[in-house]
């Protein structure tokens, strides 16, 4: 099952609008294939011509990880937060 099902079918059952910029940011997320902040993320989403605000990530970055697509961690070496897609949420997808 392709991340957007996963993420659609998340939605269908608990009564949840599907939007698309969350898909997109989760996508982006997985095919940095690393942890990354935010700011990161949403930088390298502009250069590719995404129209997305950073609160827009930010709040779909927390999304995603209250609905346990992503995880968050902390930096060693900053106070900044990482996200990524977990093993298991990667393990569940097509290859």
């Amino acid at each position: 099952m392709s991340l957007y099902e996963q993420i659609s079918a998340y939605c269908i059952r608990h009564k949840v609008r599907l939007a698309e910029k969350r898909v997109v940011v989760a996508d982006h997320l997985l095919v940095a294939n690393e942890f990354t902040d935010g700011d990161t993320l949403w930088r390298d989403m502009r250069s590719q011509g995404i129209k997305i605000s950073p609160a827009t990530v930010y709040e779909s970055l927390n999304w995603l990880v209250s609905a346990g697509f992503a995880e968050r961690r902390f930096a060693t070496d900053s106070r900044k937060n990482l996200f990524g897609i977990p093993e298991l949420v990667r393990n569940g997808l097509d290859k």
